[in-house]
């Protein structure tokens, strides 16, 4: 399990032991579960992986090769971008940050633009998951797809805001990852098991005021928002992974904090 003193310091040495081709730090930087979800659509070319993967440790994380692919592109090195925390607890912050892909003549390859959550157990600060927009381009203009961005999201979390929570898990994206406390990240297949464990722990109560949503970071198909609900009055803060799925922006994965 990692443990450094910081979420900051996580991130950071999630690129350093990239870079290094350093196999077991690299998996040592994450704590487990550990989830990998992209924005990019399931036939994306972008990426390499299934867009949705959990790991239940470094085995796996680490079963499929990953530098000798990257190599063959030419790619020499990642910089990371510096990292903003756009929210946090004691035990958990969202960090949006990214990477730009450098080849050996130190020129740019590609960029993107990514939220680490991060979360802290007795050991230390580890980086639970990835919501990767995996569409991103240094130096475009994306205010078209923020806008469309912000409105399907305001537009679901009205339907939560009118209890409609059937409405609300069919405007998502399956399968959804949730990613809790510390340790805890699962996947929710369906609309109707969505609604049924909404129901069953009591989220069906939560009213989410308008105006809340806040784009972090944004591509062509992909993006990351915060966001606020409250319950019974006192306001929790959330971040959502939103993807274009069949033409629609949709919410595909969610952490609060």
């Amino acid at each position: 399990m990692a443990g450094y003193e910081s979420p900051e310091a996580a991130y950071f040495a999630f690129l350093d032991t990239f870079n290094a081709r350093d196999a077991d730090g690299w998996a040592g930087v994450n704590s487990w579960p550990h989830a990998r979800v992209s924005a990019a659509a399931p036939d994306s070319s972008v990426h390499w992986r299934p867009p949705t993967r959990i790991f239940a440790n470094a085995e796996e994380y680490l079963s499929a090769p990953l530098w000798e692919e990257l190599e063959a592109t030419g790619w020499a090195r990642s910089e990371p971008t510096p990292p903003r925390i756009v929210q946090s607890s004691d035990l958990k912050a969202h960090i949006a940050g990214g990477w730009t892909r450098y080849d050996a003549d130190d020129k740019p390859m590609a960029s993107n633009r990514v939220v680490y959550v991060a979360t802290r157990t007795d050991e230390g600060w580890g980086l639970q998951a990835q919501l990767k927009t995996d569409s991103y381009v240094d130096g475009r203009d994306y205010s078209e797809e923020e806008q469309a961005v912000l409105e399907a999201v305001e537009s679901a979390l009205a339907l939560l805001d009118a209890r409609q929570v059937d409405a609300y898990a069919e405007a998502l994206a399956y399968p959804f990852t949730l990613i809790g406390p510390p340790s805890v990240v699962f996947q929710i297949g369906s609309a109707a098991e969505m609604a049924a464990a909404m129901r069953s722990v009591g989220d069906d109560q939560l009213d989410a005021p308008a105006g809340s949503v806040e784009i972090v970071n944004c591509g062509e198909s992909g993006a990351n928002v915060t966001f606020q609900v409250e319950r019974d009055g006192v306001a929790q803060e959330a971040l959502a992974l939103v993807g274009v799925r069949r033409g629609v922006w949709r919410v595909i994965a969610i952490s609060g904090v």
